[in-house]
């Protein structure tokens, strides 16, 4: 019986070395890439919620014959990894309109549960380039383009991810880019030209050249940290 127990032999040191060294480059590689994926599933969000937010515009614009618009929500302000309430408040029922007030209510529309993202919806009517205006069906102060914005810090590195959607008119002219201007920091959804109309907007991931009318990122000051 002795005999047996001393023959039996473990892992040498240089064999457990080895195995620490190949664990610890997988774990390199593995690593970064399940972080990409993490903040590709945080940025998802933004883009969900953009394209029902130009759902409900035109659900609405063909109903009442004007796009709404509503000031940087949360108002708060976004908490750079952290998820807050869109609104906590909820949409009171019945409440007159109030022209800058939230007009997420009254297109319909309103993310389910807490999100990571700020959104902001500009309205303005005319041509290329026109001034945003506070839409109010009641003074017949209406527009006929929209601009919606998500801004985050998703990864808390100081630098905002921003997405952005800008519809143009049935003329085809993009609307006018409004500054974000919502603490923490501020962000511009518009750094790049949209091709031949000189209008900021989100540009086409694959391409790198600006879109109208569907979801895109924004190329801000972020290093290209707009797409993980």
């Amino acid at each position: 019986m002795l005999s047996n127990l001393k023959r039996r032999e473990g892992f040498t040191l240089i064999e457990l070395m080895i195995v620490v060294a190949i664990i610890g480059i997988l774990a390199a590689i593995a690593i970064p890439n399940f972080i990409k994926f993490q903040l590709r599933s945080k940025a998802g969000e933004a883009k969900v919620n953009l394209a029902a937010i130009r759902t409900a515009e035109e659900s609405y614009f063909a109903e009442a014959g004007t796009y709404m618009d509503f000031p940087a929500t949360p108002t708060a302000g976004y908490v750079p990894q952290q998820k807050t309430a869109f609104n906590p408040l909820g949409c009171p029922g019945g409440a007159v309109w109030a022209a800058g007030g939230n007009g997420f209510c009254w297109i319909g529309w309103q993310p389910e549960g807490d999100v990571y993202y700020a959104y902001r919806l500009a309205a303005s009517t005319g041509g290329a380039g026109s001034a945003v205006v506070a839409v109010d069906p009641a003074a017949a102060v209406n527009a006929n383009q929209f601009y919606a914005t998500a801004v985050a810090d998703i990864d808390a590195d100081l630098a905002q991810n921003s997405w952005g959607i800008n519809q143009p008119d049935i003329q085809g002219n993009p609307a006018a880019v409004l500054a974000w201007d919502q603490t923490p920091l501020p962000a511009i959804c518009g750094a790049s030209v949209l091709g031949g109309g000189g209008t900021t907007g989100p540009v086409d991931s694959g391409t790198g050249t600006g879109v109208v009318g569907q979801v895109g990122p924004c190329d801000s000051n972020d290093m290209g940290r707009n797409v993980f």
